[in-house]
């Protein structure tokens, strides 16, 4: 029985393509040497093309065919990558450490506070929702003041770095726990 093939449907010959392709797509994104793939399931010339460009930055045998080595190869590099996009921080979307955010600003980071403060609204009863809008008005000084309350913090309805960082700490809290680890 050595000659025998695992018997597979088409479909599943083309969702390990399709796998594959996405591997590829995923490397290509962090790596200009590796053409990059469009995941259609077909194993075409692009398919081998950028598999023979992989190979060729591994040090493999280029023959544009995925064998055991280069799928192993493929795959590692692959999980590098996904390992290190989980390590990388956030957005820092407050200038400094001095920075306040108070009654009449605008900008980027208040559309962010207004929406971190709207998934905890849902939550909380007691802290309203806001419009998001990137305008620090009355109803963002009500949720922040409300906020403050519910996080221990002076209700002062202004945002300084100890309520950013109260308000963002709880915010992955609850996306922890409502999808699990981000």
């Amino acid at each position: 029985m050595a000659n025998e093939a695992i018997p597979v449907s088409q479909q599943t010959h083309e969702d390990n393509i399709r796998e594959l392709q996405t591997y590829l797509r995923e490397i290509a994104m962090n790596e200009p040497r590796v053409r990059a793939v469009i995941p259609d399931g077909v194993y075409n010339d692009a398919t081998a093309a950028a598999v023979a460009d992989f190979q060729r930055l591994k040090g493999l045998p280029e023959t544009g065919e995925t064998d055991k080595a280069t799928w192993d190869a493929i795959l590692d590099t692959y999980y590098d990558i996904i390992s290190n996009l989980a390590d990388q921080i956030g957005v820092r979307t407050l200038p400094s450490v001095n920075t306040v955010l108070s009654s009449g600003d605008t900008g980027t980071a208040i559309v962010i506070m207004q929406a971190m403060l709207n998934t905890l609204a849902g939550l909380y009863f007691n802290i309203p929702a806001n419009t998001l809008s990137g305008v620090y008005d009355n109803d963002t000084v009500k949720a922040v003041k409300a906020f403050q309350e519910t996080a221990g913090l002076s209700p002062t309805g202004k945002t300084d770095i100890r309520t950013w960082n109260a308000l963002a700490g709880l915010f992955n809290a609850t996306v922890v726990a409502e999808y699990g680890e981000i």
